[in-house]
C-alpha cells in the first residue's frame, strides 16, 4: 500500500473512531446540553448556557504507539487549546483522549496529578534533544504559546491525558460495558444500538457551518432504542381494572359520544356497553403513552386515529346506499363498526389483546368537541352534511 493510500486509510479510520469515542461519552458524561463536533475542537460539550464544559481532542493510533511531551498529538493539542482560550470557563475540562500508551517513567505518565506548576516544569524540562537543540515540534508549537506563560499555566491547569484507549477494533466493546446496555442480552441489538447512534452524529451536520447534537435528541434516542430490548408489549382486558375507571352512566349523559348515540335511537343498553369501552380506553390510552418508547409516537397515534376515521366513513358510505331507514342503517352500520377487525395500535409496539381498546378509541374521537363530524353514527341526511 502507497504511503497516500495509508495516510488516506488512517484518517478514514480516525474519523470513524472520533466518531464511537463520542457515543461512548454520551453515556460517560452526565451533565451536558449539547455536543459540538470538528468545530471548536474534535469533540465539545456546551451546558445550557452554552459555555464550554469539556473540549476534547481525540488521536487514534492504527499501529502501536508510545506518548512523548515532544510528539506532535501532544503539543499541537496544547497549542490549539491555547488558541482558543477564551472560549473556555474556569471549571472547564480539556481531555486528549488517545490510544497511544505512556510509559511509566516518562512524564506525561503522572500528568493528571500534577500541579498547573509542575506541568508547566515539565514542559520546559523536556523541550531538548540531547545534544541541545529544540525538538522540532517544539519549536512550532511550545515556544510560540510560551511567550505568555501565566495565560499558558491556566490552560494548563484544565488539561488532562487519558491514554491506552482501546483501538477502532475494541472501542464498540468499551461502548457497551456503559450500564445502558445491561437491558439487552442479544449481541445484534448492541450493534444495532451503536449503529442508531453513530447516524445520530452523522444527522447532526444539518448544515456544514455547525454539526451539532443536543442532549435531548440522545435521550430521545435512548428512549426510543430501548424498545429493542423487549418483545411487543402484552396489552389485555386484565391491565384495566374495574375499579380504576367510573363506570356509571350518568356522568356520561352529556359526553358527545352518548348524544350521538342517542341521536340514532339507541337505549341503556348500548349506552353501558359504549361508557365501559370508553371509560378503560382512556386510562388504557395513558397507560400506552407511558410505555412508548419511540420517536415516532406522535405522527404513529395520528395515523392510528386517521385508520379508525376512514373505517368508520367505509362502512356507513356502503350502509348510506342501501335499503332502509336512516335509523336502522346507522344503527347496523355502528354494530358492523364495533364488531370490525382489530386495526393494529403501534404494531411494533404492542401485542393488543385487549377488547375494549379500539372500541372505546371510536369513542373517544366520536367524543372530540372540536372535530363534531370526524366520527358521527348517524346516516341522516341532516348528520352527513
Amino acid at each position: 500500500m502507497s504511503k497516500i493510500k495509508h495516510s488516506a486509510l488512517s484518517q478514514k479510520m480516525g474519523d470513524v473512531y472520533h466518531y464511537y469515542i463520542t457515543i461512548n461519552l454520551f453515556f460517560k458524561l452526565e451533565i451536558w446540553a449539547k455536543c459540538s463536533i470538528e468545530e471548536q475542537g474534535d469533540i465539545v460539550f456546551f451546558d445550557e448556557n452554552d459555555k464550554q464544559v469539556y473540549n476534547i481532542e481525540v488521536k487514534h493510533h492504527v499501529e502501536k504507539n508510545e506518548l512523548k511531551i515532544y510528539d506532535e498529538e501532544f503539543q499541537k493539542t496544547l497549542y490549539n487549546w491555547f488558541n482558543i482560550k477564551d472560549k473556555f470557563k474556569t471549571d472547564t475540562k480539556l481531555q486528549l483522549l488517545t490510544t497511544s500508551t505512556i510509559a511509566e517513567e516518562h512524564p506525561l505518565y503522572h500528568w493528571n496529578k500534577y500541579t498547573f506548576e509542575k506541568k508547566y516544569k515539565v514542559l520546559l524540562e523536556n523541550q531538548k534533544k540531547p545534544d541541545n537543540s529544540y525538538y522540532a515540534n517544539v519549536r512550532k508549537y511550545f515556544l510560540k504559546i510560551n511567550k505568555d506563560p501565566d495565560e499558558l499555566k491556566k490552560v494548563l491547569k484544565k488539561t488532562e491525558i487519558i491514554y491506552s484507549l482501546p483501538n477502532i477494533e475494541s472501542i464498540k466493546k468499551e461502548i457497551v460495558k456503559n450500564r445502558y446496555f445491561d437491558i439487552f442480552n442479544k449481541y445484534e441489538q448492541h450493534s444495532e444500538v451503536i449503529n442508531s447512534l453513530y447516524g445520530l452524529i452523522a444527522s447532526g451536520l444539518k448544515d456544514k457551518s455547525k454539526w451539532q447534537i443536543t442532549k435531548q435528541e440522545f435521550d430521545q434516542k435512548i428512549k426510543e432504542l430501548s424498545s429493542l430490548a423487549q418483545d411487543k408489549i402484552l396489552r389485555t382486558d386484565n391491565h384495566i381494572k374495574l375499579d380504576e375507571v367510573d363506570r356509571d352512566i350518568q356522568n356520561y349523559k352529556e359526553k358527545q359520544f352518548i348524544k350521538k348515540l342517542i341521536n340514532i335511537d339507541f337505549e341503556e343498553d348500548i349506552f353501558s356497553m359504549a361508557v365501559d369501552d370508553y371509560a378503560r380506553t382512556v386510562l388504557e390510552v395513558s397507560k400506552r403513552m407511558d410505555l412508548s418508547t419511540s420517536i415516532e409516537y406522535e405522527s404513529r397515534l395520528q395515523e392510528y386515529d386517521n385508520s379508525l376515521v376512514r373505517r368508520v366513513n367505509e362502512i356507513k358510505t356502503a350502509y348510506k346506499y342501501r335499503s332502509g331507514n336512516d335509523i336502522e342503517k346507522s344503527q347496523q352500520s355502528y354494530s358492523v363498526v364495533m364488531g370490525s377487525n382489530k386495526i393494529p395500535f403501534m404494531p411494533e409496539e404492542f401485542d393488543d389483546q385487549t377488547t375494549f381498546f379500539q372500541k372505546g378509541y371510536f369513542h373517544i374521537l366520536a367524543d372530540d368537541e372540536e372535530k363534531q363530524k370526524q366520527i358521527c353514527w348517524s346516516l341522516k341526511p341532516e348528520d352527513l352534511i
